[in-house]
């Protein structure tokens, strides 16, 4: 553990400086300490595969999801903090794989400890998870992670997997109907409104995705946060402060049953940030201690 809470200066111009793609794909065969970072140079290679009409049922899919985690947590009555993650948010978007989705980032008004990605670009924080962070890179770690999910289609898989023939076929139907109004985002009334459909959702969020896509959010979120300027241990630093919290502290409870183990993610990340310490020995990146600081007391 002590390897991670050693942070080794890194370079900005590294990440930064390479296509999104290509500075990922200088991972393929490398490998430290027998893990094969190879699965990470694989992000967003095949990320335009499924066309425009997924897309399409994408930002359906992603508009709906959105609609009803809201219904759980409203929006943050603070429009100068909800400006700024949304600018920290989209600024580390801008260095994924797929940079031209519509992102939105919200900050939720809830005590509990989350973070939580839907398809097509909608990524919400609580209020409650910013109180446990000390810096603009822990930000962006968080936000990264999320960022990762919603790149990789993690969510929008499990959706589409677990969804039935009838409500399969509702969501091409309500993709037509987007991809004909010809806008970037669903038209008003163009959301899957099922009892199907919401009950699915709910039980996805509940449960968490695979302990897989997890790990993979984490290790490609440190990634983009690097390449975004940001010191990427940011990430790291949240888990191990919640990981000191009272794990039966009742606003920690659905972070951790929908979570890997702490610990074991802190592990699976070691390989990713060794990588990210020998190939930028010498720089430096931003952590933004103050600046997250005067946006946090100004809500």
């Amino acid at each position: 553990m002590h390897k991670i809470l050693c942070r080794t200066a890194l370079l900005a111009a590294l990440c930064a400086a390479l296509p999104a793609c290509e500075s990922l794909q200088v991972l393929e065969g490398v490998q430290i300490q027998g893990v094969d970072l190879s699965p990470l140079a694989s992000a967003g290679r095949n990320l335009g595969e499924l066309g425009e009409k997924s897309q399409d049922e994408e930002l359906v899919i992603g508009a709906s999801t959105a609609e009803l985690l809201l219904k759980q947590a409203r929006l943050l009555d603070a429009p100068a903090l909800q400006a700024y993650v949304n600018q920290v948010g989209r600024w580390v978007a801008l260095h994924s794989e797929r940079p031209d989705l519509p992102w939105r980032f919200g900050v939720l008004d809830s005590s509990v400890v989350g973070a939580y990605a839907a398809p097509g670009g909608y990524v919400f924080i609580t209020s409650g998870m910013l109180a446990q962070m000390d810096s603009e890179a822990e930000l962006a770690g968080v936000l990264a992670h999320e960022v990762a999910h919603v790149v990789q289609r993690h969510h929008l898989a499990a959706i589409k997997q677990k969804a039935g023939a009838g409500l399969l076929t509702d969501l091409s139907r309500l993709a037509l109907q987007a991809s004909q109004a010809g806008s970037s985002a669903p038209a008003p009334g163009t959301s899957v409104s099922t009892q199907q459909f919401d009950q699915l959702v709910t039980n996805l969020y509940t449960r968490g995705l695979d302990r897989g896509d997890e790990y993979e959010a984490d290790q490609m979120g440190a990634v983009i946060a690097a390449r975004a300027g940001y010191d990427p241990y940011g990430l790291a630093t949240v888990l191990q402060g919640i990981g000191t919290m009272k794990q039966d502290d009742a606003t920690l409870v659905t972070f951790l049953k929908v979570h890997p183990n702490i610990g074991d993610r802190l592990t699976r990340l070691e390989p990713t940030y060794q990588y990210l310490d020998q190939a930028a020995a010498g720089g430096s990146q931003q952590t933004l201690d103050q600046r997250y600081q005067k946006a946090l007391s100004a809500k």
